[in-house]
């Protein structure tokens, strides 16, 4: 732009004859870069030049004025505004040039040129202007030219900027490492996700925190990729954070390359992936324990089915009593399968077993005790030993008259070695009770699986006022209580199907 205005600048007053002021040779003019165009003091077209020409796109006709020759053209400000008057006629009227304005014609098809307009004006001896000549170059292409380079350096600015935002703020680690393994650049995901400060990665080799037991397999594709055997390879691998914890990330490594094709550095982009590989061992061992349960529920079942069986004396005495005992079963199961076979609240078994044969409004069965969670394996115990218990005082106990009432309680006891579960279920306004002459399926079921499953004993007491159960179960971490949470119901606020 610079070279151009140097180019249009001519003398600011030339003070010649008339004569000479308006004729200058034809071949000088021609071998200007610019256009020109001379007028006189009444602005006819005395001489022009063929840039001029090509600018305007059609030749003058002799003594034509400028004003007639421009009559279907527009001038127009660089605020767009059409100029009321020809910038020469202007010159003219106050003697004063004009330097390097941008003006805007708009020609008869509607086509606008931006141009670079600079105006002398010609003076005689006397110093009264006689004419004027004027220089202009068409630099539409070149303003297209600097507007599309300060777009294109606009646009590279905000690139820059929404690269550095994600790069900076991704939620993903993002590192720059060099042929050699050094860290180039890191962004703040990798520091959040390994402990190390940035100032803690200038220097630091790109396997110095990895887990031994997955350095070189990654190390060999790093060096693979270096060599130009790979653009890029996935991997996952363990990194030792600052505060020694162990990680699992994924980590896809791309190459970065001149236009010769040689290794400039590589783009690490890598994910925390912890959480997954948490949750797929979870997700196996989880498997590997439905397996194990099925198997064991398939024993049970099968148990329970041929203990049924040696107890009754019909077909249909065996498929009720079956039936009670796979549904008590499948009772507790639903309630271990909505806590993901964790756990369950001793109070909800309880509550399940007796359910069905509680009244609607009356206190006929009590339920009182800590809020105490147990392991599956004593839930599926006791939900079964509760289920006995209830059957017979349904059929024989406080259950099958209507004034009959039953209170199961538990508590936490001091026991010779470690602290013992004490659950207690006792029938009161019942029928008489005597000791029965034979051992039947329920006494031996409740007796014998608190004992196997539970390494406790179940103590059965036939007092004649009503049917007693007193069950104490040791609190190890595999069979009984894991937790104790406080206090649980109370008699009075007891739950009641």
């Amino acid at each position: 732009m610079q070279d151009l205005k140097l180019e249009q600048r001519l003398p600011p007053v030339i003070s010649l004859s008339v004569e000479r002021a308006l004729r200058a040779s034809d071949e000088i003019l021609d071998l200007l870069p610019i256009a020109v165009c001379v007028c006189d003091s009444v602005n006819r077209i005395v001489q022009f030049n063929r840039r001029a020409v090509e600018f305007w796109g059609r030749v003058p006709q002799p003594d034509q004025s400028l004003e007639h020759f421009y009559a279907d053209y527009r001038l127009l400000d660089p605020a767009g505004h059409e100029m009321p008057r020809s910038k020469i006629a202007e010159v003219l009227e106050t003697g004063r040039a004009v330097r390097d304005e941008e003006v805007t014609v708009e020609r008869p098809n509607g086509e606008r040129s931006a141009i670079l307009l600079s105006i002398d004006p010609l003076l005689n001896e006397h110093g009264k202007p006689i004419g004027a000549i004027s220089c202009f170059q068409d630099i539409t292409e070149h303003k297209r030219m600097v507007e599309a380079l300060d777009r294109s350096r606009q646009d590279l600015r905000l690139q820059e900027q929404r690269w550095n935002a994600t790069y900076n703020h991704a939620a993903i680690g993002i590192a720059e490492v060099d042929a050699h393994g050094r860290f180039i650049r890191v962004n703040d995901g990798i520091t959040t996700m390994t402990g190390w400060s940035r100032e803690d990665f200038e220097g630091r080799m790109l396997f110095q925190n990895t887990h031994p037991g997955d350095k070189d397999s990654d190390e060999a594709s790093y060096l693979r990729q270096v060599t130009g055997e790979l653009d890029f390879y996935s991997v996952e691998r363990r990194f030792i954070r600052k505060d020694g914890q162990t990680i699992w990330c994924f980590v896809r490594s791309s190459t970065v390359r001149d236009a010769q094709g040689k290794f400039l550095y590589c783009v690490r982009v890598i994910h925390d992936i912890t959480e997954r590989k948490a949750a797929e061992e979870r997700q196996k061992l989880l498997i590997d324990e439905l397996n194990h349960r099925v198997k064991n529920t398939l024993a049970t079942v099968q148990s329970l089915a041929t203990q049924t069986a040696h107890g009754t004396d019909s077909p249909a005495a065996f498929r009720e009593a079956f039936e009670g005992r796979l549904i008590a079963l499948s009772q507790v199961h639903d309630q271990l399968t909505r806590r993901h076979w964790s756990n369950a609240e001793l109070h909800d078994i309880v509550l399940g077993a007796t359910a069905p044969y509680a009244g609607e409004s009356s206190r006929r069965i009590e339920i009182e005790g800590d809020s105490i969670t147990i392991r599956p394996r004593a839930a599926l115990t006791l939900a079964l030993a509760l289920h006995e218990l209830t059957t017979n005082a349904a059929k024989y106990g406080a259950l099958s008259v209507p004034n009959g009432r039953v209170t199961v309680r538990w508590r936490i006891e001091d026991g010779p070695s470690q602290p013992l579960l004490i659950l207690e279920w006792c029938e009161h306004d019942g029928p008489p009770v005597a000791a029965p002459t034979r051992q039947g399926f329920g006494s031996r079921f409740i007796e014998g699986s608190v004992a196997t499953e539970l390494r406790g004993n179940a103590r059965l007491s036939f007092d004649p006022a009503g049917l007693c159960c007193t069950m104490s179960i040791p609190l190890t971490s595999t069979t009984a209580v894991i937790n104790a949470a406080g206090p649980g119901p109370k008699p009075e606020a007891a739950a009641r199907a």
